[in-house]
């Protein structure tokens, strides 16, 4: 089906943006988007605070935005 087509190409793509990104990175973004945690519980989780994991965020993803533009 064609939801699953688009799924597949999403997560691939996402995959790909995430590949530059470091272990912290990809930590901070797997578990905002994929355990679905808020800032200031990932902030405890990784022992700083969530304004550091705000701006961390914002950093990441344009990073990200820049790798899938192709820029």
């Amino acid at each position: 089906d064609n939801k699953g087509y688009e799924r597949l190409l999403d997560k691939i793509t996402l995959e790909k943006a995430m590949e530059e990104l470091d272990s912290r990175e990809k930590k901070i973004i797997q578990l905002r988007y994929f355990g679905d945690m808020t800032q200031s519980e990932i902030a405890s989780k990784l022992g700083i605070s969530q304004v550091q994991v705000s701006r961390m965020e914002k950093k990441i993803l344009i990073k990200m935005r820049i790798k899938l533009s192709g820029k």
